[in-house]
Parts: C-alpha cells; sequence; structure tokens
C-alpha cells in the first residue's frame, strides 16, 4: 500500500530580518521561534505519510539550530522525510551553508531582480549574494523566487542574466503579487503587474535563457516554462495545483496552529487545529473555474491559478487573471508560438 504524500511546512520563526513591502506574513503579530516539541509533534503526527518538510517563516535561518534538530530527529525516527527550504539568503555564513549541504536541504532563496531592483522591495542584498555565494562555494545549486510586481515586472530578464553571473543558479521561478500583509500597507508603491507586463516580462525571460544556453551550453529553467513543457508532453496529467488544493499541505505555525496555505493564516474559516490536539482537519483548497477555461486550448493540462491567491485576490474579476496570463503565456512558450 503506498503511503500518503503531504507537504509540512514548518514556520520555524516568525521573526524576519528584512522588512519586504510586499510579504504577506508582515501583517501579523508571531514573532516567537517554534520549539523543538512543536516540531517533533507535527512530525510524528504524519510517520507513516512521505513527508516534503519546508523550513519558511519569517526568515527560517534565524532559528537554525531547530533545523538541525529537526533533521537529527528524522533521521533518528527514520521517517521517510525530504527537506527543502525557502530563505532570504541573508544568513548564510560559509558555516552555515557547509551545514545546509550536510543536511541535503534543497533550497530557495528570494530574489526580486537585479541588485538595485531586489534592493528597493526586500533589501540587504548585498548579504543576500554574500549567502548565495557561500552556498556555491560547497557547490550547492539553488533556485530563485522572484515576486512579480509592477515595480520589478520590466527587470525580470534582467534577473535571468544576474542569475548566470551568480553561478549556482539552477532556475527561477515566479510568484505573483498576494493583495495582504504589507502589500495593502504599500499599495501606493507596489501593484500588480499588468497582463502586457507579465506576458512581455516572461517571452523576455524565456529569450535570455534560450540566448545564454546556446552561447555557453549552461541553462537557467524558467520554472513555469518548465512546467508547462512537462504538462504538454504528459498524455494524462493531475489538475491539482499544489499540495494545498488536494488537502496534503499543513502549514505550521510557531505556536502549533496548522493552515493550508501559509497565505491564509488570516483566515479563520481555514484553521485546521493546532499539533498538541494529535488531531488536524484536512482542508483542501477548492476554487471556482471561470466560464472562459472550458474553452481554453489548455484546459486539460492546465491547473488554474493558486487557489490562495485567489481567495486573497478577490477584487480581481475572472477577466483580469494573471495566473492565467502567466500559465498561458508558459503554455504558448513550451509549444514554440512565442
Amino acid at each position: 500500500m503506498l503511503k500518503q504524500r503531504v507537504l509540512i511546512v514548518l514556520w520555524t520563526t516568525g521573526r524576519c530580518n528584512l522588512a519586504c513591502k510586499y510579504c504577506y506574513a508582515g501583517s501579523t503579530h508571531i514573532k516567537e521561534d517554534m520549539d523543538f516539541e512543536t516540531a517533533a509533534q507535527t512530525l510524528d503526527l504524519f510517520s507513516d505519510c512521505v513527508m516534503k518538510v519546508q523550513f519558511a517563516g519569517g526568515e527560517p535561518l534565524l532559528n537554525y539550530k531547530l533545523v538541525c534538530q529537526i533533521v537529527d530527529y528524522v533521521q533518528t525516527k527514520g521517517y521517510d522525510v525530504s527537506f527543502q527550504m525557502q530563505t532570504n539568503g541573508t544568513c548564510i555564513t560559509p558555516e552555515i551553508a557547509a551545514g545546509l549541504k550536510k543536511m541535503k536541504i534543497a533550497l530557495g532563496v528570494s530574489l526580486d531582480g537585479p541588485p538595485d531592483v531586489n534592493e528597493f522591495s526586500r533589501g540587504k542584498t548585498r548579504e543576500v549574494i554574500a549567502g548565495i555565494q557561500c552556498l556555491a562555494d560547497e557547490g550547492i545549486k539553488i533556485n530563485l523566487n522572484s515576486v512579480v510586481t509592477s515595480h520589478n515586472v520590466s527587470q525580470l530578464p534582467k534577473l535571468v542574466n544576474f542569475a548566470f553571473y551568480l553561478g549556482n543558479v539552477a532556475g527561477i521561478g515566479l510568484d505573483l503579487l498576494r493583495e495582504t500583509g504589507r502589500a495593502r500597507d504599500h499599495a501606493d508603491t507596489i501593484k500588480k503587474a499588468t497582463p502586457e507586463q507579465l506576458r512581455t516580462a516572461l517571452t523576455g525571460m524565456a529569450e535570455a535563457s534560450r540566448e545564454l544556453y546556446e552561447l555557453t551550453d549552461k541553462k537557467i529553467v524558467i520554472r513555469e516554462i518548465q512546467e508547462a513543457k512537462q504538462r504538454l508532453a504528459t498524455a494524462t496529467c493531475s489538475k491539482n495545483y499544489c499540495y494545498a488544493s488536494c488537502g496534503q499541505s499543513y502549514v505550521v505555525l510557531p505556536n502549533g496552529d496548522v493552515y493550508p496555505c501559509g497565505s491564509l493564516i488570516e483566515h479563520p474559516d481555514y484553521y485546521m487545529g493546532n499539533v498538541s490536539s494529535q488531531s488536524l482537519k484536512s482542508i483542501a483548497i477548492g476554487k471556482s473555474e471561470p466560464a472562459y477555461c472550458q474553452t481554453c486550448t489548455y484546459h486539460a493540462v492546465c491547473p488554474g491559478g493558486c487557489p490562495s491567491r485567489l481567495i486573497i485576490n478577490a477584487s480581481e474579476p475572472d477577466s483580469f487573471s494573471l495566473d492565467c496570463v502567466l500559465k498561458k503565456t508558459a503554455f504558448e512558450i513550451a509549444r514554440g508560438i512565442l
């Protein structure tokens, strides 16, 4: 019998050393660190599952000690776990880079563009680059994650070139702006990209990646385009957008409270319980499918938009879905139409 696969996101801390202008967690008052007991209780609840454990927050490396304890605990218990981490990169020292390599933690680093662009939205770019270089010195490949806003969208093709310069970047993924947290507080300067801006940016990223590959034989993968290629090449593929869309995601806050997605921690309707209770609700984040999806060329292979973002960006009408623009553009690039 196959084991159930689950995603467990451990907020090792609610603290962060940055104040990103769009941070969806920025409006919460969760500043404490997760303790080892809470983390262990969580892992024990899913001991019979195949677990993908992601360290998040806040900035997860501000509680690096707990990360080490969790990896050691999993090895001691013999649980079936793979690890990944989303970090802002500023805390990575040579010692931490060596530790992350030893623990075999897959890494995503947040970077919104070339240095001047990233400095505007996130800050401490010099420290981020230094952290990435520490990882490079250990031979660790990373992926970059960029939040797409009106401020950085036109510079995303340049990010491909900058990623090549960094040397250890395998790919870049895009995360469309979520209108919650600090994004609401900076609505005058941080806005959503327009559909045309997004199409132009993704097309430019694809072209930059192609040119670099032709010149150097080194590929910077654009996550959305790569996924589109894989879906087009598969006879049948899942229509689930993510673990949260099929009820297999558990985001655990430092106090043990659980939600299906970190973007929904302000929404009581999505509260799943606390790990101390030893019993959690399973919540699948459903979404309504716009009528225009039914006639789309890619309907059979497209998972649709992020269900959490569609809940948060409730003011976005169906005809202005940036998720749709992103997916459709990626499919057209994958087919060679663009």
